[in-house]
């Protein structure tokens, strides 16, 4: 069950499987995401910073996939407060120079099947990586 940021209710049977918050601003990825995970996860959208921040304020988050380049910037942001109250996350990208540890990273366009094995990666690990990457340099 996807659950939009807008509309957010919850249902005593979403409440036993983990929450996964998806911050895109690209509809597309949001409802493919929330297709894919939807057995196995609660899937809460956000498509700006602002809205992230507010769902990581408001809501128990177990695991988080942040789109490194939102268009309304912030997702550094986003990021260091997720870091700061112990949520793993994994950052999604198109952009193949960016240096990610690759076990921390969906680039796109991604395998569905990458999806779940990502967001198992980081719930087993107790090291969050929260720093924003460096641009590799260009030889």
């Amino acid at each position: 069950m996807l659950i939009q940021l807008s509309t957010a209710r919850f249902l005593a049977s979403e409440a036993m499987r983990p929450c996964v918050l998806v911050v895109d601003d690209e509809t597309i990825i949001c409802e493919l995401l929330g297709l894919v995970l939807e057995g196995d996860y609660q899937v809460i959208c956000a498509s700006t910073s602002n809205d992230a921040l507010r769902v990581l304020a408001e809501q128990n988050i177990d695991v988080m996939l942040l789109d490194y380049h939102l268009p309304s910037g912030g997702a550094v942001e986003v990021a260091r407060r997720a870091d700061e109250i112990g949520i793993p996350m994994a950052w999604m990208t198109g952009d193949h120079a960016v240096g990610f540890d690759s076990h921390r990273v969906l680039l796109k366009p991604f395998h569905i099947d990458r999806v779940s094995e990502t967001l198992a990666e980081v719930r087993s690990s107790a090291r969050l990586v929260t720093k924003p990457p460096r641009l590799a340099s260009s030889r």
